[in-house]
């Protein structure tokens, strides 16, 4: 007998394992699985080419994940911590779906509280929640205790009220994307004890989190098919009944609609009306309740005679947010009192998600009968809200009552449940079309299990008209036990049938739809056994005698009934007991089948649907961890096996136990450990161990006693910042990452050996180090302090050496430092907390102190203050560093014995960097070290030539596994550094000036050892500036996506944009000669609509400073000429626009020698091969008054002259042109495009 496996997503670990599986994830929860809507015969979408640009998301922690295309065709992906964070991140890739945690989030993932949908980035990209298409994240929350109860609640920091949602008791918000660090702070609270703790648990009342996710919209011959004709034959149209339809809504001025529509409300932010601009549902409408006027009654609905309230939930384009889909069925259920609702709609999700909890909430409360699709996922992909207990879920077959290959199956998610209850036709079903539709004619056709589901609904209206005391489960309960066999399927794959009206308007006999013996935990127990009752109802004048059988292919003795015949009294009931015998059951197996009662004239008169389902084989799996110390180590183990992500938690013991399927596993821990600079500093730690065969109960041991300190030694004197610490495990199909980012309270990372090398899959582990030049090193005649911390963008001390006297000033209070003369000293005081420093500083800043050395109290390093990394200068008044508590000890143990004279050095500003990584495969080496010598190394001249002095951001990740994790560190915006980078690693490079520019390499780099790059940011001259992938204008189709960043700073290697500097016009228009198609104050322009055959085109960017200081570029003009036809449905084509770059040396505030030499090269971005003809250039020292022409000689692939600028010039302001030989041109206006000197 053939096994159905059973599917093992969350839930199911959660009630097996004591532990959430993040990453076994079900087809169903593939990014497809959530387009299922109509199987549709004439509609086919337009995508969106890969190439239109990158997509960042900004997660519900404020963690900022982007994930782009570099030219050569590699994915990009990076992992950006939230302003202030500590944090480090996992990432779980199953089915092609992409899940990133950050480590803040994962306890509550763990726990069950936090939607791990929410993590599902592609998902998030594919629903257009990344930050380009919304600044909005929305949410569904659901609320305990007395928030539940609370006519009002607590506002949450950083988002908006939508709407209450009383039937789960919670409500739907959107979050701010801005504001997403300061929502998690109030949702988690601001200590993070709770996430700390074994049941991690939000503030506010909160009890669960969701992502509202986007749900999708998942006829003569067929209500033939089902029975409708002959019930319309006998008087029954459904008159009386109120049948409520959530969808599209409807074309209520079609033939078939008009007058059927009683009641209507739109849900849908935006769109007021009915109106169904998508079509689907007029489609379902007029199957059940349109009068098929259009068609001289031929496409007559299943209940035309029923009223119809249509709730608008899904958008124009077929789709809605579930909070959308709850608010509509409480207004179905609560306020239009519908005895019927039917949704032919459907997302991932189970049994306990929001919908599925709002269907099983009102249908309690109110009777009525939710009628909901299956979705279109084939098996093993029953989506919610018909996943729902009390739904009736309908799947969909043909005209020859043959399953369709779309139709969703069961088993459900998370239990095995039995699902779907019902089939009805829905393969090529013919119903009204919306003419707001593109289209002709009346009527289309469409499949689906939305196309099956409105035939039941209109049942149910048929056999309310005719019962109308029934409740919604006694209709369910007629409609499934009169349905017709279909015994070529299991009722996991097709219920009890295909829907038969005529059968069950005229049944008299019933009986209860489910009895479903439950999911059994391994190992099974001897006789052990599981009791079902079931009901049988006789609504007729006579009684019913019913011969009872099992029907359906199980193991032999598994299921058992009480009675093999039942007599069902004249409007009573009857009652058996079906009896499991579970030890039948093998392992990993489910299985369903029917109860089915006969009459004595040998006719099926009730069905019922039962089932049963056991755990595989599992094994215990228990890890102990120990510290550097030999003392327990709590925490949360990352597990990992083929298509399985789970986590466990470690108590204060440092033990925990969970319960897997058998196989082999690896995992790794990261946790708190004492560092390397005595008993109270701080240090990261990775303890991992790998390929433990779990065939048995069995125990791992984490001895972080054996951990040693990873390093990378270099041949300069260094201090460590922005260290990151990874490990990853992959398989055939599917992987598990974790990145840590330990902030600077951490003084080192360690690694614990794992011994032999993984054969199976991959294995890698690593770090990557930021190493500076000290800013500020401290030493007496006997003792040199080599940890102290400071900030970058603090107030400095000059650079160069100094002795200071230091003197101990206790707690720092301004008495104290009066006591002590601090004047021109270096003052240390006993650390206060990050709060307290400022106090500290202000106070010994006003005693005239010259240095603030500030010994924390506590575990770690600490921070001077905490600080928004994009704050434009430091809020202390005096340099302020601190010391750990060891060292601090030991120079306030010298001070007491009177002031001692300290050596101090200062770095303001480091002159070096080495940002070098190193992995290890297969295997933790015993000694986790390497040296990096300049031999070995790339070098990088970089130069930061803003404008003005001030701070700016840097990032620098390296690519490893295909993400770029890394810190935005803060650097100058004028000066000069030399980096040495780790050679043949891929590496991303940016630079941003808050409120003013983003400057970003146009791809990944690579740099060769023993060879210089240069690299400069901010610099002249700046203008607009397209890129290959990410940033490349391409057609696809009739459509054009241009993307156009305005300020890319000089040189062909970077993109620049305005950030947040609102002040700034980007304004660009499309034209076709003088018709403008297009425009937006943007540096992203959408253009539909075009004419397929290749016509000329005119691309205009017109982009001005505005209030912006920034003296260079103030303005720039630039107009390119090109043509375009469309393209295939397999590709995208590029734009054929030349790019202008150009060279000139300036000094740290951009200005250039009146006689400098000036480099012009013009190009064509990946996809155009004409050729560039010499270019044009002209210079303007007026601002454009007047221009000089100049002569150019060939430079490399550029074009060279040298300026001539009169000694009253302050600029040059730039005028370029350039041709290629199949006509495309591009002219460019540049205006004090740079300063002269």
């Amino acid at each position: 007998m053939p096994k159905v496996p059973i599917p093992r997503p969350g839930p199911i670990a959660l009630a097996v394992a004591a532990a959430l599986t993040l990453g076994v994830i079900p087809a169903t929860a593939a990014v497809s699985a959530y387009s299922a809507g109509e199987v549709s015969h004439n509609d086919a979408g337009h995508q969106t080419p890969d190439a239109a640009g990158t997509h960042t998301v900004t997660l519900i922690t404020g963690d900022k994940v982007t994930i782009g295309t570099a030219a050569d065709g590699t994915v990009v992906r990076s992992f950006q911590a939230a302003s202030g964070a500590t944090t480090g991140f996992h990432r779980a890739v199953v089915d092609g779906a992409t899940y990133v945690y950050p480590d803040a989030a994962l306890p509550y993932v763990s726990a069950g509280r936090l939607d791990k949908q929410l993590f599902n980035v592609t998902r998030l990209i594919t629903e257009g929640y990344d930050d380009a298409h919304s600044s909005r994240l929305p949410l569904i929350v659901r609320y305990s205790g007395a928030a539940a109860k609370a006519r009002t609640r607590t506002k949450m920091a950083g988002t908006t009220d939508v709407r209450r949602l009383d039937s789960i008791q919670g409500a739907a918000l959107a979050q701010n994307h801005k504001q997403a660090p300061e929502f998690w702070s109030s949702l988690t609270g601001v200590s993070g004890a709770a996430a700390r703790s074994a049941k991690p648990s939000f503030a506010g009342g909160v009890a669960n989190v969701w992502l509202d996710g986007k749900v999708k919209a998942d006829l003569a011959d067929s209500t033939a098919q089902i029975g409708a004709q002959k019930v319309w034959a006998e008087g029954d149209t459904g008159q009386g009944v109120k049948v409520a339809m959530l969808d599209s809504g409807a074309d209520t001025e079609h033939p078939d609609l008009v007058g059927q529509v009683s009641d209507s409300a739109s849900f849908v932010p935006g769109e007021d009306d009915i109106a169904d601009y998508n079509g689907h549902g007029t489609h379902v409408a007029s199957t059940i309740v349109g009068t098929g006027s259009a068609s001289d009654g031929k496409e007559r609905g299943v209940a035309s005679g029923a009223r119809l309230a249509v709730g608008k939930v899904l958008n124009s384009e077929g789709s809605g947010q579930e909070s959308w889909i709850i608010a509509g069925m409480e207004w179905a259920a609560r306020d239009q009192k519908a005895r019927i609702i039917s949704m032919s709609l459907g997302g991932g999700g189970d049994k306990n998600d929001p919908m599925s909890q709002a269907v099983d909430e009102l249908s309690h409360d109110t009777g009525a009968l939710f009628v909901i699709a299956a979705g279109n996922g084939g098996p093993h992909s029953i989506s919610s809200p018909g996943a729902a207990d009390s739904a009736l879920t309908v799947g969909a077959v043909d005209s020859t009552d043959t399953l369709a290959d779309f139709s969703s199956q069961g088993p459900r998610e998370g239990d095995g449940g039995l699902k779907p209850e019902i089939t009805a036709p829905g393969v090529d079903i013919v119903a009204a079309r919306s003419h707001y539709k593109r289209g002709s004619g009346y009527y289309t056709t469409m499949s689906g299990t939305s196309m099956a589901t409105p035939h039941v609904a209109g049942a149910a209206a048929l056999l309310a008209s005719e019962h109308p005391d029934w409740t919604g489960t006694q209709l369910k309960e007629a409609l499934v036990s009169s349905a017709k066999a279909t015994p070529a399927y299991t009722p996991y794959q097709a219920g009890a049938g295909r829907l038969d009206a005529l059968a069950a308007v005229h049944t008299t006999v019933f009986a209860t739809t489910t009895a479903y013996s439950g999911f059994h935990t391994w190992p099974p127990k001897p006789g052990e056994t599981d009791a079902q009752t079931v009901t049988y109802t006789n609504v007729g004048d006579a009684p019913v005698g019913l011969d009872l059988a099992v029907d359906g292919t199980v193991p032999a003795g598994l299921f058992n009934l009480s009675e093999d015949h039942v007599t069902v009294p004249a409007h009573g009931t009857a009652t058996v007991t079906l009896t499991a015998a579970l030890d039948k059951l093998a392992g990993d197996q489910s299985v369903s089948a029917m109860i089915t009662g006969t009459d004595g004239a040998g006719t099926v008169r009730a069905r019922t649907l039962i089932g049963a389902a056991r755990e595989g084989q599992r094994q215990n799996l228990t890890v102990v961890a120990k510290d550097r110390a030999g003392k327990p180590l709590a925490g949360r183990v990352v597990l990992t096996a083929e298509h399985l992500f789970t986590v466990m938690d470690l108590d204060a013991s440092g033990t925990g136990t969970t319960r897997l399927p058998v196989g082999s596993y690896s995992g790794w821990l990261t946790g708190d450990v004492q560092g390397a600079e005595g008993p109270k500093s701080l240090g990261m730690v990775l303890l991992a161990f790998n390929d433990v065969k779990l065939d048995q109960d069995r125990t791992v041991t984490l001895d972080g006693r054996k951990a040693r300190r990873i390093l990378a030694r270099v041949p300069q004197q260094t201090t460590a910042v922005a260290p990151r610490l990874d490990a990853h495990r992959s398989y055939s199909d599917s992987l598990v990452e974790t990145s840590m980012l330990p902030n600077p309270s951490y003084d080192s990372i360690w690694a614990l050996p794992t011994g032999k090398k993984v054969t199976d899959g991959e294995f890698e582990a690593g770090a990557r180090f930021r190493l500076e030049q000290p800013a500020l090193t401290l030493s007496t005649k006997s003792t040199t302090f080599d940890d102290p911390l400071v900030k970058r963008a603090a107030t400095p001390l000059p650079a160069g050496s100094r002795n200071l006297t230091a003197v101990f000033a206790g707690d720092g209070t301004a008495q104290e430092l009066a006591r002590q003369n601090v004047r021109g000293k270096a003052v240390v005081v006993r650390g206060a907390g990050t709060e307290g420093i400022q106090a500290q500083a202000e106070a010994a800043a006003a005693a005239g102190a010259r240095l603030l050395l500030v010994v924390n109290d506590g575990v770690g390093r600490l921070e001077p203050w905490d600080e928004n990394p994009w704050s434009p200068a430091s809020p202390a008044p005096v340099t302020v560093a601190t010391l750990t508590a060891d060292q601090g000890a030991e120079l306030i143990g010298s001070l007491r014995h009177g002031a001692v004279s300290l050596k101090v050095t200062s770095h303001p500003t480091t002159d070096y960097v080495y940002d070098v990584v190193h992995h290890w495969t297969g295997a933790v080496p015993a000694d986790p070290t390497w040296r990096e010598e300049p031999k070995d190394l790339g070098r990088v001249n970089v130069s930061f030539r803003n404008y003005r002095q001030g701070k700016a951001m840097e990032f620098r990740p390296d690519v490893w596994q295909g993400w770029a994790v890394g810190n935005q560190l803060t650097a100058p915006a004028q000066g000069e550094r030399t980096d040495w980078v780790t050679a043949g690693t891929t590496w991303l490079d940016d630079a941003f000036i808050q409120g003013e520019t983003g400057q970003h390499s146009i791809d990944p780099l690579q740099y060769s050892a023993r060879k210089t790059g240069k690299v400069n940011w901010f610099g002249p001259i700046q203008r607009p500036r397209m890129g290959p992938a990410n940033y490349q204008p391409v057609r696809y189709l009739d459509t054009m996506y241009i993307t156009a960043p305005g300020w890319g700073d000089s040189g062909s290697g970077h993109v620049g944009d305005a950030g947040a500097n609102f002040d700034v016009k980007d304004w660009m228009s499309l034209y076709q000669g003088d018709q403008q198609l297009d425009w937006g104050n943007a540096e992203y322009l959408q253009v539909p609509g075009l004419g397929a055959e290749r016509l000329p085109y005119r691309l205009v960017l017109d982009n001005d400073r505005g209030a912006w200081a920034n003296p260079y570029s103030t303005h720039t003009l630039t107009e390119w000429n090109f043509t375009s036809a469309v393209t295939g449905s397999e590709s995208t084509a590029s734009l054929p626009l030349i790019q202008l770059d150009y060279g000139v040396d300036t000094d740290k505030s951009g200005r250039a020698d009146r006689h400098a030499g000036l480099t012009v090269t013009a190009s064509h971005l990946p996809g155009t091969t004409a050729a560039i003809a010499k270019p044009s250039v002209e210079v303007s020292y007026d601002d454009g008054a007047t221009w000089q022409r100049t002569d150019l000689s060939r430079c490399g692939d550029g074009w060279r002259t040298n300026l001539r600028a009169p000694r009253s010039a302050g600029f040059a302001t730039l005028r370029v042109g350039a041709r290629d030989s199949a006509g495309n041109t591009v002219s460019q206006t540049i205006t004090r495009a740079f300063g002269l000197r």
